[in-house]
């Protein structure tokens, strides 16, 4: 049995932890509720970006001659689907549970997936956590990373990656783009997810791969459901002209597209941390009051052996 100053020594070490765990969870609990206030605000105006973005391609995919000029014109035009690139977002830190495993086990999925179907995968990694451990995991190419921005994601963060995977696809290193994330749905859960963003045609119906259904994404597609279904659908006017409308257009809806699922994944991330601080706290709690039983239970028996030693000692000497 470990003496009393090492079982001291452990309740010591044990208070200490437990005074961390509980820091860091009040700090979560305060940034989560902001990233939660931040998520609900943005998915609104995400949605209404990406309902106009479908009704302007359904008014311009059949008058391919009307965007001449325009930059961004082939993100429209569909090519077959040989390799495929997928923006992961993980966490730049740890210690929010099994938040970036999950993220890593759906991304080895997903590149096995690929794989089987002969569709050669390269991914954009954002987040610390998945940069340092995806050269031990995969042997895919990279196309591009950044870190140092899960927390507090910004518009401009956004802007520089839909920047650099536009690029990308002009010059034909990938012909499809999708994003793995997370979707915040409450402070004990989140939802990994994939959405699709390139080609500019809704969904990528060639590779409709989702690990997780998409059904769900926002509450809010009921309401495109409905847009759907209201029978004549109004003319679509594109003013000054289609060239002008799509390169103010595309860089907004890509961007904006990048910058809820940045949002999303910040919040979940933060919603896990404090989960985990939380559950680390009550685990500390737990193996204090073990602890102290151990405790008492060694003192109660060192005072009773000191005690026969003296009563041992007094009749000796009788």
């Amino acid at each position: 049995m470990p003496s009393l100053k090492d079982i001291r020594r452990r309740i010591r070490s044990v208070k200490s932890t437990q005074k961390i765990t509980q820091a860091m969870k009040m700090v979560a609990a305060a940034k989560v509720k902001r990233a939660e206030n931040l998520v609900k605000a943005n998915r609104p105006y995400a949605q209404e970006v990406r309902l106009i973005f479908r009704d302007v391609y359904e008014a311009m995919k059949t008058n391919a001659r009307l965007l001449e000029g325009s930059r961004y014109a082939d993100l429209l035009t569909e090519r077959p689907v040989k390799k495929v690139a997928i923006i992961v977002l993980s966490s730049d830190r740890g210690l929010c549970g099994s938040y970036n495993a999950n993220i890593i086990k759906h991304t080895l999925l997903l590149e096995k997936r690929y794989r089987q179907e002969g569709i050669v995968p390269t991914f954009y990694l954002v987040g610390n956590k998945m940069i340092r451990a995806f050269r031990s995991i995969s042997e895919a190419d990279l196309i591009g990373q950044s870190a140092n921005i899960s927390s507090a994601p910004t518009p401009h963060d956004a802007n520089l990656i839909a920047e650099q995977l536009m690029e990308a696809y002009h010059r034909g290193e990938f012909d499809g783009l999708q994003i793995l994330y997370t979707q915040f749905i409450s402070m004990i859960s989140y939802k990994v997810t994939l959405k699709p963003l390139l080609p500019l045609k809704g969904l990528i119906e060639e590779i409709n791969h989702t690990i997780v259904p998409v059904e769900d994404i926002y509450n809010l597609d009921l309401g495109e459901a409905k847009r759907q279904t209201q029978g004549i659908k109004p003319e679509t006017l594109l003013e000054p002209n289609p060239a002008q409308v799509l390169d103010t257009l595309i860089p907004l809806y890509f961007s904006n597209q990048i910058y809820i699922s940045l949002l999303e994944s910040s919040a979940s991330e933060l919603a896990a941390r404090m989960t985990a601080m939380s559950n680390a706290s009550s685990n500390a709690a737990e193996m204090i009051g073990k602890l102290t039983l151990v405790y008492n239970k060694a003192r109660q028996a060192s005072i009773t052996q000191e005690i026969l030693e003296i009563v041992s000692g007094a009749q000796a000497l009788k």
